[in-house]
């Protein structure tokens, strides 16, 4: 059903855009694309494959968002470098929540590989700058380039203003601020070398409004805008475009996780989505799932948003139309 509504969006996107498949990107020579291998040798490319001879290089990719979005590109014709920590010891000060594991990467590779494309498993810390740009490297030496940057990887630690712990602050904001910067100055020299490409930012609907109990996390994703303006313009003249996306409360680990759920009083899944509705225009849907916001990133990864820079988009059911900033 999921992928029947994903076909069906992503249908009355590209009608809707005036996207022609198979129309080249500049960021891309026709040579270049020539170079890449199909992604199914004994198969024409399907028509709804936006990003074919494209690499995208993806934080955060062994659950939620990351995970859909490197499914999604490699869906679309994308080779793809899958990038994550994969390792909850090396991360551990918020109580209720574990960040990703080497099972959860596994799991995520063996299903982006069955879409038919090159995809690149690096475990990596967003924290170290170094890792970063070995990460980079490794993905332009295998992968030939980078086009796409998707820095996903992303961390919370829920508590008061008033109760945070350096700890905590250090945490969040390494990986919200200091990660999505590293990520960025890994991979830009790549994307220079292309003759452009796209960094996609991951926001949130925190990045322009306040959340009680939301620790460093709201700080960070304001951060995370900023940076994103900056970006776009002072790349702009590279043929970079950089974008951000916000989503709202979004199916995922982090979200349905029993710290997530302690910080806002609650204690079922059912009880965050009554929540979520209270506060949705566009009805009682409760929480996005991680497809939808992959859709979006897909929106600016391909030709249609060459023209877009600097930007947040809102994937939150509407709860952005409350924002006064």
């Amino acid at each position: 059903m999921m992928n029947s509504r994903r076909n069906m969006i992503k249908g009355a996107a590209m009608t809707a855009t005036g996207v022609v498949v198979g129309a080249m990107s500049p960021l891309k020579s026709q040579e270049a694309v020539a170079q890449q291998p199909t992604p199914h040798s004994s198969e024409s490319v399907s028509t709804h494959q936006l990003l074919v001879g494209r690499v995208a290089f993806v934080t955060g990719a062994a659950r939620g968002i990351g995970r859909a979005i490197a499914e999604l590109f490699a869906e679309n014709g994308a080779n793809v470098a899958m990038i994550d920590i994969a390792d909850p010891s090396r991360l551990n000060s918020t109580q209720g929540y574990r960040v990703s594991n080497m099972a959860d990467f596994d799991a995520a590779i063996a299903t982006v590989q069955q879409h038919g494309t090159k995809v690149l498993k690096i475990q990596a810390d967003v924290r170290d700058l170094a890792a970063m740009q070995s990460a980079a490297e490794r993905t332009n030496r295998e992968l030939g380039g980078i086009d796409i940057v998707i820095a996903n990887a992303g961390y919370v630690a829920w508590h008061s203003f008033e109760d945070g712990t350096p700890e905590h602050w250090r945490n969040v904001i390494d990986v919200n601020v200091h990660g999505v910067f590293n990520t960025a100055k890994a991979t830009i020299p790549f994307l220079k070398q292309q003759g452009g490409g796209r960094i996609i930012n991951m926001a949130s609907v925190g990045s322009r409004a306040g959340f009680a109990g939301n620790g460093a996390y709201t700080s960070s994703k304001w951060a995370v805008l900023g940076m994103t303006k900056q970006a776009a313009l002072e790349l702009g003249k590279y043929n970079i475009t950089v974008n951000a996306i916000a989503p709202g409360a979004v199916n995922t680990p982090m979200y349905r996780s029993e710290g997530q759920m302690r910080s806002t009083g609650v204690s079922t899944a059912a009880e965050q989505d009554e929540q979520v509705n209270a506060v949705s225009p566009l009805g009682n849907a409760g929480a996005i799932e991680p497809e939808d916001v992959a859709q979006t990133a897909l929106f600016l990864a391909s030709d249609a948003a060459k023209t877009i820079s600097g930007a947040t988009i809102d994937n939150a059911l509407g709860f952005n139309a409350n924002y006064t900033a």
